[in-house]
């Protein structure tokens, strides 16, 4: 009969193998026996049972035995509860769920085991519940005591319904409802709690008595059961040791085994019951007992698994932050490894780690638009706050005190807005702030920002020191008299060891500074040896029209300037000074601009640089005329009161607000200049016109305009080339005036125009359009003065030419010489460095071509007539004055003029420098011994053009005499006399300077003469440490070699 009972349990819980034996090709029936069917369903039924009672007899609180069953019979998260009943009321006990009974129908679940077989447990929980009344077990019948009653091995409950949760009492209709199984079970097994956590009224002595009378009488009935420590995440090692010691009790003989378990963590909770079918199934190989720790290592390990993969999937699937938890669950659903997750953590678990995932991306966005923030915030801190100095220096103010200038900095709307409405955390979610650029002001409020701003000034400062202390190891460099011209910085290291700014400097940038510093005093050392060398010009004038140098004249050269301290300061780069002393020996040999030593900085380059833009410039069309490449009209109107103005308001009606006028398909640009009738102030103009409109509209009017003309016009002389050929248009515009004082002022007007040469225009007369008729009154003067200025300059007559030498690298602005002559010019030829000018001289004018060149292109002009030289030489130079007495010994015949050009000062200058008063004394001596005229000009002065007027008339009165002395020179030299000194004009011209000396082509060059070579040929300057003679014509080709030889003395 109990057979028969068990085997149709099994038909009932066995529903599912239906699908195993049909797909196993087998059939429900005779030749299937009882135990082919128990293997494949096994039926457990377990009793689990522990200290029960009050408060007195278990303590405050119970020993598990509800959590045990709640993980086992329902292990998901979401279904696994805490809190569980033991005081009920009335009611509830009376309830279907407890059913007036001491225990509690948990339900069944089915678990495989590792082997394959599969188990149905169904499982009571035996307690002791209490009257929430009276706190003590509620009565029913006759009743044992716990300790016997709770190792039944049958219980009986008709219609008993399964427990889930307490809140299910009263309202069991809104969960699933199972009921017991025909209202009995046999228990096949027990489950004996033992609690190894520490519990206050629980003393352990009282725990292990229970447990070992329990289990005493389960041995009695001869059914198996299973010790399970609960609450081993809590646990105390005492009472893990008492367990151990139940276990190993002899009259136990071994049956009792012992599980350590933890229900809140879930771990060995399955291990507990399958062990306990397998001793009831007496299966031989039973499944391994794991040791709580390492049970609790691997569930670990699980979970970290399963967190792992869902915090991917959640990091890969869910990228936007405005996701809700609704939407994003859905999302999530479609994998496998989020329902596990569920499972084993619950919904509540899953919502956390969305709800962390969601404030990381909001941070994580937070972060980079703070970032974004931050670096543009970095970026403006140079622009906003340049000087730190205005901060202050208490470190806690200083951020404070920053804000508040950024606030009231004028440019503060530009990089920052205020929103007084919402944070910068907020406006990051609105869609009206994406495109704003500019940060909140309020960012500023972030740690961040007051690290970035503290970052800058400490960066600031340290820039401030770093650059104090370069500062100070370059004064240290220049200060130091060891430091010389190819010297390592190793070699001088020492004396600056102990020094704060070296010690302060990095290595890097003390080679740097040392290196820049190398880089200056060579430059300057080698300049120093040029001018060394253009001191002796005197004595280099021997080899001027020689080909070969032997190694006496180089001996000579040396012996000369050996003894001075700027061929000395070269001693460690003796290739460079022999490479700049050939260099200056052919500059001597052939003088053009390619071999000058000041190359770009050459006189003839700077002239060339002065008369590019003003070639070709007429004086009709200088001042007062408008350039044809721009055609800008500047109209100077001039009126009493308000006449000037109103007349320009009709201008600007006519022209438009560009002041655009189009004459003949030629658009004017016009600009426009009043002078209120006053004519005095036409003495402190200076601008370029093009027409002067004069306006009157009564007598009084009128008398002023008349007066002012003519005073201004008609009697100063000074004016008169200011305003030579200016258009000038007289307009008559009457107001308030009777019949016949209007016919008077415009008589009275036509006359005055008579008398200036100028258009007369009543505007009473021609209302519409006079603005027009000024304008093209003025156009077309401008054109007729233009054609009448090409006619009459066409001629080349010259009267008298003058030879404008200036010496290269002077250090004055050559613009002041030569923007006078400019301004007198008539004509400017760029390509020749010739200015004409037309001047009186005496009761008649004269041409005059002012020729501009350098000292050394002066060779280029020996066969032509000249009738005088302007020399300008530096009141400070010694090099400039040994030049220039070179060139005036050798045109001593010929009227000269000398000119000094001195420091800035004027007479201060020559007392207060010694050099300068000793040149300028000897040049006035020069002058006199050359019978020229001499003067000086301070460096920042125009050389007027009046000052040369003394000498234009000596040179006038010796024009003659030059005339004849040139051609008496010029028939000697057709005679084939003096052939040594014209060869010079004879050579062929030479390559450029950086061929001639073979420059490295890779490197730049400034025209200073201090340029990097590379080793240069045997033939070239490594010859120069031979025995042998060098010749400069080395660097021309073979058949452009002179053939003239220097004597060495």
């Amino acid at each position: 009969m109990h057979l028969k009972l068990r085997f149709n349990k099994n038909i009932y819980w066995g529903c599912i193998l239906s699908g195993w034996m049909e797909s196993s090709g087998k059939k429900f029936g005779k030749q299937n026996s009882l135990s082919d069917m128990w293997l494949i369903m096994k039926q457990i039924n377990v009793s689990v049972i522990g200290l029960s009672g009050t408060e007195k007899d278990r303590g405050q609180v119970g020993v598990g035995k509800s959590c045990l069953c709640n993980r086992f019979i329902r292990p998901m998260a979401d279904d696994y509860f805490i809190d569980h009943i033991s005081v009920l009321s009335q009611s509830d006990f009376s309830g279907r769920i407890v059913n007036n009974d001491h225990f509690l129908y948990w339900g069944d679940v089915r678990k495989t085991t590792e082997d394959g077989v599969e188990y149905n447990f169904q499982i009571i929980e035996q307690t002791e519940f209490m009257d929430d009344s009276t706190f003590h077990a509620f009565k029913v019948g006759k009743m044992e005591p716990y300790y016997k009653r709770c190792v039944a091995t049958k219980v009986f409950s008709a219609e008993k319904l399964m427990y889930i949760c307490k809140n299910q009492l009263g309202i069991e209709k809104e969960y699933e409802q199972k009921i017991m199984p025909e209202g009995r079970l046999c228990i096949d097994g027990f489950i004996v709690v033992f609690d190894v956590s520490p519990v206050p009224n629980r003393p352990v002595e009282k725990q292990v008595e229970f447990v070992h009378n329990i289990i005493t009488n389960i041995l009695k009935n001869k059914k198996p059961l299973v010790l399970v420590t609960t609450k081993n995440d809590d646990a105390n090692e005492l009472y893990i040791r008492e367990a151990e010691k139940i276990c190993q009790r002899k009259e136990y003989k071994g049956l009792v085994q012992l599980v350590e378990t933890s229900s809140h963590e879930s771990i060995n909770i399955d291990l507990a019951f399958i062990l306990l079918a397998q001793t009831v199934d007496k299966v031989k190989s039973r499944i391994k007992i794991t040791s709580y720790h390492e049970a609790a290592k691997s569930r670990k390990e699980l979970l970290d698994t399963r967190s792992e993969a869902v915090t991917r999937l959640i990091r890969n699937q869910i990228i936007d932050y405005h996701v809700l938890w609704s939407q994003g669950s859905k999302i999530l659903a479609q994998y496998r490894e989020w329902t596990e997750f569920l499972n084993i953590f619950g919904i509540e678990a899953g919502q956390k780690l969305f709800r962390r995932h969601m404030k990381k991306l909001r941070d994580d966005h937070l972060n980079k638009k703070l970032n974004q923030y931050i670096d543009k915030f970095a970026n403006t801190l140079e622009y906003l706050l340049p000087d730190i100095s205005s901060l202050g220096t208490i470190d806690e103010n200083i951020w404070v005190n920053a804000k508040g200038i950024l606030r009231t900095h004028p440019d503060f709307e530009q990089y920052f807005f205020e929103c007084p409405q919402a944070s910068w955390t907020e406006l990051v979610d609105m869609e009206e702030a994406e495109d704003e650029a500019r940060i909140p002001f309020d960012v500023l409020d972030t740690p961040e920002a007051e690290t970035i701003f503290r970052n800058y000034v400490n960066a600031v400062q340290q820039d401030k020191k770093k650059i104090g202390w370069k500062h100070q190891f370059k004064l240290l460099l220049e200060e130091s008299g060891f430091v010389t011209p190819g010297k390592q910085l190793s070699e001088v290291r020492v004396l600056f060891m102990g020094r704060e700014c070296f010690e302060a400097l990095s290595e890097h940038d003390c080679q740097q500074i040392y290196d820049i510093h190398q880089d200056e005093i060579i430059e300057k050392s080698k300049q120093n040896f040029i001018e060394l060398l253009l001191e002796n010009a005197q004595f280099f004038q021997q080899f001027k029209n020689v080909d070969i140098i032997t190694q006496e004249d180089v001996r000579a050269i040396t012996d000369l300037i050996q003894d001075d301290s700027r061929y000395k300061i070269l001693d460690r780069l003796d290739q460079e000074r022999r490479v700049i002393l050939f260099q200056h020996l052919g500059f001597i040999h052939c003088p053009i601009r390619e071999h000058c030593p000041f190359f770009h900085n050459c006189i003839d380059s700077l002239v060339d640089e002065c008369l590019v833009d003003k070639s070709p410039n007429k004086k009709g069309s200088s001042n007062w005329k408008c350039s044809s490449s721009d055609r800008t009209l500047n109209l100077l109107i001039v009126g009493s009161e308000h006449l000037a103005s109103d007349l320009l308001n009709d201008i600007r009606m006519c022209t438009g607000s560009k002041g655009e006028y189009v004459y003949e398909n030629q658009t004017y640009y016009l600009n426009y200049r009043i002078a209120n009738g006053d004519m005095e102030a036409f003495k402190s103009i200076d601008v370029h016109s093009s027409g002067l409109i004069c306006v009157y509209s009564n007598q009084q009017s009128f008398e002023t305009l008349k007066d002012n003309l003519e005073r201004t016009l008609l009697c100063n002389l000074e004016l008169e080339d200011k305003f030579e050929n200016l258009p000038i248009v007289l307009v008559y515009q009457p107001q308030d005036l009777k019949e016949n004082e209007v016919e008077y002022l415009r008589n009275e007007g036509l006359r005055l125009s008579e008398m200036l040469h100028c258009d007369f225009i009543d505007h009473q007369q021609n209302q519409q359009k006079y603005v027009y008729d000024i304008l093209n009154i003025v156009i077309l003067s401008l054109r007729l003065s233009e054609m009448k200025n090409l006619d009459s300059y066409s001629t080349n007559h010259i009267d008298l030419r003058i030879l404008v030498c200036m010496f290269c690298g002077d250090q004055y602005d050559i613009e002041n010489i030569v923007n006078p002559l400019i301004a007198e010019s008539t004509n400017c030829k760029s390509s020749e460095h010739s200015i004409l000018i037309d001047v009186f001289i005496g009761d008649s004018k004269k041409r005059i071509e002012f020729i501009l060149s350098s000292y050394h292109g002066i060779n280029q002009y020996r066969e032509e007539l000249i009738h005088g030289y302007i020399y300008f030489y530096s009141g400070k130079r010694r090099s400039s004055f040994a030049n220039l007495s070179v060139l005036a010994a050798q045109n001593s015949n010929i009227p000269l003029q000398i000119i000094a050009i001195t420091e800035s000062g004027g007479a201060n200058a020559f007392f207060s420098s010694e050099i300068c008063q000793f040149l300028i004394t000897e040049g006035n001596s020069l002058a006199d011994r050359c019978k020229g005229n001499f003067m000086t000009f301070s460096a920042d002065q125009y050389v007027k053009f009046a000052f040369y007027t003394p000498f234009l008339k000596n040179v006038w009165e010796n024009k003659y005499e030059v005339e004849n002395l040139h051609v008496e020179e010029s028939i000697t030299l057709d005679s084939g006399e003096g052939t040594l000194e014209n060869s010079v004009n004879q050579l062929p011209r030479p390559p450029p300077r950086h061929e001639s000396y073979m420059l490295s082509s890779t490197m730049g060059t400034d025209g200073s003469g201090s340029e990097n070579y590379e080793m240069l040929p045997t033939r070239s300057l490594n010859s120069l440490n031979e025995e042998r003679d060098i010749s400069l014509d080395e660097i021309y080709d073979d058949n452009e070699k002179p053939k003239h030889h220097h004597q060495s003395k």
